[in-house]
């Protein structure tokens, strides 16, 4: 037979629970004016918003002080929700349109990133971001330097795609996001290029992510990595730290799909990896983000395997967009149109 409950005593423990409960929406509440005090000093002076060393720093110096009282799970975990909802305060679209550094507008996650596979020309360009940037995207990808299977097929327009890319970025309020193949090029282009892609053909070249990392220490410019479709999560959380070891923690890890069995019969160019984002938040502290345009191959599955890994917690999204797909030079099986991101777009301001 069960004891009988003391309801008294229960009802004054569950007071004091309600007394803490305030106090800690009280502390939160002064946490956010002086957190916006910071943020609006930080604009005036036109720095960054966001520091994700700082908030590392937080984390660690909290867990060293409690963690014999809380675990280390548990602190990490509470404050890595009040930091995002910190962020999501500044999170409109007003505040996304008026951030003047590619490093604010990583903060508003998830965030989309999104253009065609490959600049082709200033009309292709103009009528595809054009679209983009009604929908309030801020970046925006287009290959120039493209790594093609075979020799004989459009390998992109190289430096004169760079300088597109570049125009149209600047016409329309967005910033570049393009792959680079070696050091040459990234250091040719580095003040055009704004976030730096570096391909999955590229992930196991240790002494060209060694050279990216030197490089861009200096001014701590983001830059993607994408997972090769042979290669283990370990293996690519490794090859990440081959640029984050001089210095610059602005390095998203790009999952993009591997090589499975399931080839041999899919529709699909790759097995999309949306499993590996759970995994890679255990293993990593960089930010996540998934392509579904390469994990797919196939349009009509980008939006809702780009819903999928949102709500799996991906920071953001790497999307192949064309104003008209049929007529893309390079992957317009996989391309959408900058229309077809309005579905995505409610659902991650719903959901987000």
């Amino acid at each position: 037979m069960p004891k009988s409950l003391n309801y008294k005593d229960i009802a004054e423990l569950r007071g004091k629970i309600d007394l803490i409960d305030n106090q800690i929406v009280e502390l939160m509440i002064g946490r956010h004016e002086v957190s916006e005090k910071i943020i609006s000093l930080k604009k005036s002076a036109e720095y960054d918003v966001f520091d994700k060393s700082r908030e590392k720093e937080i984390i660690r110096e909290l867990t060293f002080k409690y963690g014999d009282k809380l675990s280390v799970d548990e602190i990490k975990a509470m404050f890595n929700v009040i930091l995002k909802y910190s962020k999501l305060r500044h999170n409109s679209l007003n505040e996304i349109a008026e951030a003047s550094s590619v490093r604010d507008v990583l903060c508003y996650k998830p965030f989309i990133i999104a253009g065609p596979c490959t600049v082709e020309s200033d009309e292709q360009m103009e009528k595809t971001v054009s679209g983009l940037a009604e929908l309030g995207i801020r970046l925006l990808r287009g290959g120039t330097f493209k790594p093609r299977t075979s020799p004989d097929t459009f390998q992109g327009l190289g430096a004169e795609g760079i300088k597109i890319l570049r125009k149209y970025a600047e016409k329309y309020n967005m910033f570049t996001v393009t792959e680079v193949l070696d050091e040459k090029q990234l250091l040719e282009h580095y003040d055009d290029i704004d976030v730096i892609q570096i391909g999955s053909r590229n992930m196991t070249n240790f002494s060209f992510l060694n050279q990216v990392g030197k490089i861009t220490t200096r001014d701590k410019k983001p830059v993607i990595l994408k997972r090769g479709y042979g290669s283990t999560l370990n293996e690519f959380v490794e090859a990440g730290r081959y640029i984050t070891q001089f210095g610059n923690e602005n390095v998203i890890l790009c999952l993009r799909g591997i090589r499975t069995f399931e080839q041999i019969d899919s529709n699909m160019r790759n097995t999309p990896d949306l499993g590996a984002i759970s995994e890679l938040k255990d293993k990593s502290d960089l930010n996540i983000i998934f392509d579904p345009s390469h994990a797919t191959g196939v349009s009509k599955y980008v939006i809702d395997i780009s819903k999928a890994a949102v709500t799996l917690g991906a920071d953001g999204l790497l999307i192949e967009a064309h104003h008209n797909p049929a007529e893309a030079l390079i992957d317009g099986k996989q391309t959408i149109t900058p229309a077809d991101l309005t579905d995505l777009i409610t659902f991650i301001k719903q959901r987000f």
